[in-house]
């Protein structure tokens, strides 16, 4: 069963059992078309962006095909912007990870408290980490001390749920208390001789503002906040930008699935690399058991 909530696309099975819901959040999807690459039912559709004059009209739109998705989890575990969630009986769940078949994405963000003068009468850092966070995903509570202009972190969140590990925030604090672990590395070329004059279409639809327009109209690159979503090249009617996702950080996994799935998300040397990793680790187990034995 397949409906319509806000801006949410709801799916449904039930089962005597068990109900699976699967969620897509069209506010914080960015239509890159990962879901769509690596569904191995093909459910997902992306459609057309519409623009007009250089600029971004309608995101690019995902739907489901109902009675083609499995609920395994696999476009929940690597949509790049939280835009899917999976539930099954009322608790969020991933089954691809649950069953080994795929792994736990490597993606962190830790804050060192003293040097983020947590608890702390500090100088005033403008809480910089939450004024650029683009999902909203920072919280951070401040207390003012007396009547002099000072102030204390009393409080200090963040919602992994929500946030896309960019580094965005890691980049503004001023004391370098943030440090983030992103779970895609790679590359984002572009060929701006292929740029139409006034087009800030990639920079409409980037997540992160790792595209965006400066003050001389011109496009500016900060690579350092680029997911790898690939969001930027679904809608350049140019075709001037390439994402290549070079490696994936993840727990270890043996399975299948999970190499297919990287064949269609990443380059074929990382590709190899995995698999070369796997018939090590193999190798090594053999000779230990042997020697053991």
């Amino acid at each position: 069963m397949k409906h319509q909530l806000d801006k949410k696309l709801v799916l449904e099975r039930k089962t005597l059992v068990k109900r699976h819901v699967l969620t897509l959040d069209a506010n914080q999807c960015v239509g890159c078309g990962i879901c769509e690459a690596i569904c191995p039912k093909e459910s997902p559709k992306l459609s057309s962006p519409v623009t007009q004059d250089g600029r971004l009209l309608q995101k690019p739109q995902v739907d489901f095909e109902a009675d083609k998705c499995i609920f395994c989890g696999e476009c929940v575990d690597l949509c790049p912007t939280n835009a899917i969630r999976l539930e099954i009986n009322g608790e969020p769940r991933i089954p691809v990870i649950e069953f080994e078949a795929f792994p736990i994405l490597r993606k962190v963000i830790a804050i060192d408290a003293k040097k983020c003068w947590y608890g702390a009468i500090a100088a005033d850092c403008e809480i910089k980490c939450q004024e650029e966070c683009p999902t909203d995903a920072i919280d951070v509570t401040v207390q003012n001390i007396g009547k002099e202009p000072a102030r204390r972190i009393v409080d200090f969140k963040v919602l992994e749920e929500e946030c896309i590990f960019c580094k965005k925030c890691e980049s503004a604090c001023p004391e370098d208390a943030i440090s983030v672990i992103k779970p895609f590395r790679g590359s984002l070329q572009l060929d701006t001789n292929l740029c139409p004059e006034g087009c800030q279409i990639c920079a409409d639809i980037c997540p992160t503002e790792a595209l965006s327009i400066g003050e001389d109209k011109k496009l500016v690159i900060t690579e350092e906040f680029c997911v790898y979503c690939g969001a930027c090249q679904q809608v350049c009617p140019e075709k001037a930008i390439k994402v290549d996702r070079t490696k994936v950080l993840h727990t270890d996994v043996k399975s299948g699935a999970w190499i297919k799935a990287l064949e269609k998300l990443t380059s074929y040397g990382f590709v190899a690399k995995e698999i070369g990793s796997k018939s090590e680790k193999k190798r090594r187990e053999r000779i230990k058991n042997l020697v053991g034995s």
